[in-house]
């Protein structure tokens, strides 16, 4: 008890209060990120719940903050690759409905604060558009047409000689209709096999040829798409590491300095046992409560490859109420992230990187290993304190805190 009155009256006097009605207006309040990421070459927003309004909201503020004080330049989502081609392409021109191509979007990104993000992007974009923001997705488990599109459209430019090849490889593995019945399909298939040396096989000849790399992007999306459905469980060690990679490569290609938008599990920096659902992904939505898999997820991959130059901001909160109203209590005590609802005020940031070199029982909290609350969209009010990722200490897990103490849910998309 007495550490628990040391943390909080820290809290107490180290919060900094932070607005989370909207994401417009001024961005004073968050300064101090400006010093925790001016090194930084990734940013990752690491959300609680991808459910909350509040959330949503100071996801955004933080990304804007970002990109006009910082000059980050790309969002990564952890979306669909080829729903990402189309969201980056309203971004970059403005000729699509964003609320439309929010369609094709996993169900917890069809948000009102969501598309809110998306028009303040191509706001940005029309008045820089020598120095425009893109965006990226790093999923591959709804891999649609635009893929085999565009890496057939690179062939035919830069190797015309071996279209023809490629489109032979692809045509039996094209979607026809709604993605979600081409995957049924694809996973009621009783040998899976010749369609996975198939797309092996493209993504080899792709590989081959003097083509733009990004084309071996989306032959390299193909490819595991085949893979992810022919597992009977989500392979979630190829999920994470395609994730990081794919940051990685967009950097590297770009130079562009990234913020990553990802849920807890995914986006903090650490090894991670996840209970509970996985909190993202459809083969993961129904998923009971229990023992999850230990592994480097996709933060800890990225602060092994580029140190203090990956910083993981974390959005923690109390209460509330998240997507469709369900009711979420505040953590159990036994959580890491439970004492962040005892101070401070309704809403606010915590800067924990010198803190965690204490040694009091501030600095014993930040590195205690402890479960840290995960909410995604199969959450179940019952199960609460199964919902959780372990194997991290909240300092471990992240250089930043945003806290709220309570939260209301997102404005769903008509």
């Amino acid at each position: 008890m007495t550490s628990e009155k040391t943390v909080a009256g820290w809290i107490a006097g180290a919060a900094r209060p932070v607005r989370a009605g909207t994401a417009d207006g001024p961005r004073t309040d968050l300064e101090p990120l400006r010093d925790a990421a001016r090194d930084a070459a990734v940013v990752a927003v690491a959300t609680a719940t991808r459910g909350a309004h509040e959330q949503f909201v100071l996801q955004d503020r933080a990304f804007r903050f970002l990109v006009e004080e910082l000059g980050f330049r790309t969002l990564a989502l952890e979306e669909d690759w080829t729903t990402g081609l189309r969201l980056d392409a309203y971004a970059r021109t403005g000729r699509d409905d964003p609320a439309e191509a929010l369609r094709d979007a996993w169900l917890p990104w069809q948000t009102a604060e969501i598309l809110d993000a998306l028009r303040w992007i191509r706001s940005f974009n029309e008045r820089h558009p020598d120095d425009p923001v893109r965006i990226i997705g790093l999923d591959f488990h709804a891999t649609r047409e635009a893929a085999y599109d565009a890496v057939e459209e690179h062939v035919r430019r830069g190797a015309p000689g071996r279209a023809a090849e490629l489109a032979g490889l692809l045509a039996p593995l094209r979607p026809s209709g709604p993605i979600d019945e081409h995957v049924a399909r694809y996973r009621a298939l009783p040998d899976k096999q010749p369609l996975i040396e198939r797309a092996e096989r493209a993504l080899a000849l792709v590989r081959s040829l003097p083509v733009d790399p990004l084309a071996v992007r989306h032959a390299q999306a193909i490819a595991d798409f085949h893979h992810l459905h022919a597992m009977p469980v989500l392979d979630i060690e190829r999920v994470e590491a395609r994730f990081a990679e794919s940051i990685l490569w967009w950097h590297e290609q770009t130079g562009a300095k990234v913020v990553y938008w990802g849920g807890t599990a995914h986006a903090s920096a650490g090894e991670a046992v996840l209970n509970g659902e996985l909190a993202r992904g459809k083969a993961s939505r129904d998923a009971a409560p229990g023992p999850g898999p230990t592994r480097t997820n996709a933060g800890g991959r990225l602060r092994r490859r580029l140190g203090a130059r990956f910083v993981p901001i974390g959005l923690t909160f109390d209460h509330g109420a998240v997507h469709g109203g369900v009711s979420v209590p505040s953590p159990p005590a036994a959580f890491g992230d439970a004492v962040l609802g005892t101070a401070g005020p309704p809403h606010y940031l915590l800067d924990l990187r010198e803190a965690r070199t204490r040694t009091d029982g501030v600095g014993a909290w930040l590195r205690a290993p402890a479960p840290v609350r995960v909410i995604g969209p199969g959450y179940r009010p019952g199960d609460d304190a199964g919902h959780n990722v372990q194997g991290g200490a909240p300092g471990t897990l992240f250089d930043v805190l945003i806290h709220s103490q309570e939260v209301t849910p997102a404005r769903p998309l008509p």
